[in-house]
């Protein structure tokens, strides 16, 4: 549902990526899935890992992400306590505009040593991870 052509002050990226593989190392988790993915804007690669049973997702899919700091469309930080009314449509939220949320934490920074001018930015997100790989000005708010 995600569309590229509205922006909120909450967005610190967005862009449409296309699953180039799944589970490269075989799938570890019968309910989650590994995907390995390449931006179409941004010459980012994404490693991000699905609960399918959630979302099921395929090869050649092509899906937009979007990552923000908070889930607030005016850009104020989200609650650190879970908030029953966005979950149920009570209250509008950048939720209400993707298929599927997450929500977690950047837990490291790294610049790539044999990629020049090349940063990874790794995120965890309920035990489910990401690997987002691109220039140090397309990461540079995360």
């Amino acid at each position: 549902r995600g569309s590229c052509s509205w922006h909120t002050m909450s967005i610190l990226l967005e862009d449409t990526f296309e699953v180039k593989e799944l589970d490269p190392e075989g799938k570890k988790f019968d309910l989650v899935s590994r995907a390995v993915m390449r931006s179409e804007r941004h010459e980012m690669d994404c490693v991000m890992d699905f609960n399918v049973d959630v979302y099921p997702i395929d090869n050649g899919m092509r899906l937009v992400v979007a990552w923000a700091k908070t889930i607030d469309l005016d850009g104020k930080p989200s609650p650190e306590h879970f908030d029953k009314a966005l979950c149920s449509g009570k209250k509008a939220s950048l939720m209400d505009n993707f298929e599927y949320v997450t929500c977690g934490r950047v837990y490291k920074m790294d610049a790539l040593q044999q990629q020049m001018q090349r940063i990874a930015v790794y995120i965890s997100y309920g035990g489910l991870l990401q690997k987002i790989v691109g220039e140090p000005h397309d990461l540079k708010d995360f």
